[in-house]
């Protein structure tokens, strides 16, 4: 052998990672401790139990192939409800038994209250809520697994004009910081695209009668009607525009095309909506989303939506953050908002500035109360 130099140093090199990812995963407990924070009742139910889903089934599938470097998850789990003192109380009550990591919700009001209470605790927080000012309020121990209502409302109305060719949008959401939220940011790519929405208008997240809302926008000549709420309620305003003979194309957030929405709709109701939101893992013919997607049916006898899919590959990418630095925080905190082309169930993650690490949206089409994949928009840069 004449040249043994690189081979060894590749060797050392080896070994050096082997030792420095012992020593990481060294540092953490065993168990280790992380924690969620999450709606199991009350109207936002059937977002919150998604995350509840994923999270689940990744614990169970690490644990079960022998988890971090032989240390296993143990998954805390608290009922946030749809109100947001409850949400904080369950934050402070998780932080008691000082969890590596925690998940919170998709329910951004929520997230805005619990802001103080994880910064002072120093510990990192994977979160869903998808108001886009959720990262802009300097707490650096947020990371976003999911995209935000900031990216969808430069997809949407971009849609709408250039692919849907509409001119005369009527926007509809849900009177809360996400939906008053979104209707700002979607009010201001429509200006930007010299199109002026026709009727702008709002309903309360317990609402069960938007006929008059949808009334006025029927009135209005709206040519599309752009909705943003979440499926307990967009189920309702898809049952009550067809009772009142509104016929102009849907489109919306994922809620509009989500399992959990359509299982509350006739075909017809459902027929022809339109979404950009994150990606489904029914949706498709990817075998590994698929086998996801059928366990969380099995088990659980609901629909896996995107935000499972968020959650579920939140642990993965805290595992796999564990297994460079260990469980000291400040340093997990630190990698995970360093994140750099992790391959998720269906989508690659790459942290920008704010903590966000999601930029691919899917197309989405009811066709019946069966989703079809139209197609996928990926920010640049990413």
């Amino acid at each position: 052998m004449k040249n043994p130099t690189p081979c060894l140093a590749l060797i050392a090199m080896a070994c050096l990672a082997s030792a420095a990812h012992a020593q990481g995963v060294a540092s953490c407990p065993s168990p280790i401790p992380i924690a969620l924070t999450t709606p199991l009742t009350s109207g936002v139910a059937l977002l919150g139990v998604q995350a509840k889903l994923g999270l689940e089934d990744a614990v169970e599938e690490i644990n079960a192939a022998g988890g971090v470097g032989g240390k296993k998850f143990k998954l805390a789990i608290e009922d946030a409800t749809g109100s947001s003192t409850t949400a904080l109380n369950t934050l402070n009550r998780l932080l008691e038994d000082k969890p590596v990591a925690l998940f919170s919700s998709m329910i951004s009001p929520h997230i805005f209250t619990q802001s103080d209470s994880i910064k002072a605790a120093a510990t990192p927080t994977l979160i869903a809520g998808t108001n886009a000012q959720l990262m802009k309020g300097a707490n650096p121990w947020l990371i976003r697994l999911h995209v935000h209502d900031g990216q969808l409302a430069e997809a949407v109305p971009a849609y709408v004009v250039e692919t849907m060719k509409k001119t005369r949008p009527a926007i509809l959401t849900v009177s809360d910081d996400y939906g008053l939220g979104a209707s700002k940011g979607l009010q201001a790519t429509f200006d930007r695209l010299k199109v002026k929405p026709v009727t702008v208008e709002s309903y309360g997240l317990n609402d069960k009668d938007m006929s008059a809302q949808l009334t006025k926008i029927k009135a209005s000549g709206a040519d599309v009607l752009v909705l943003w709420g979440r499926p307990g309620d967009v189920a309702l305003v898809m049952k009550q525009r067809l009772a009142l003979g509104l016929a102009i194309p849907v489109i919306g957030n994922a809620s509009t095309v989500a399992a959990t929405t359509l299982a509350n709709l006739t075909p017809e109701e459902a027929d022809g909506a339109l979404a950009i939101g994150g990606l489904f893992p029914q949706v498709g013919t990817d075998a590994p989303a698929q086998a996801f997607a059928k366990r969380v049916l099995d088990r659980s006898k609901i629909p896996a939506d995107n935000f499972a899919v968020g959650y579920r590959d939140g642990l993965y990418l805290l595992k796999a953050a564990i297994e460079k630095v260990g469980c000291d925080r400040t340093k997990l905190r630190d990698e995970l908002r360093a994140t750099r082309n992790a391959k998720g169930l269906l989508i690659s993650y790459t942290a920008d500035k704010d903590g966000d690490l999601a930029h691919t949206m899917g197309i989405y089409r009811n066709k019946g109360k069966a989703t079809e994949l139209v197609g996928t928009i990926k920010e640049t840069g990413y």
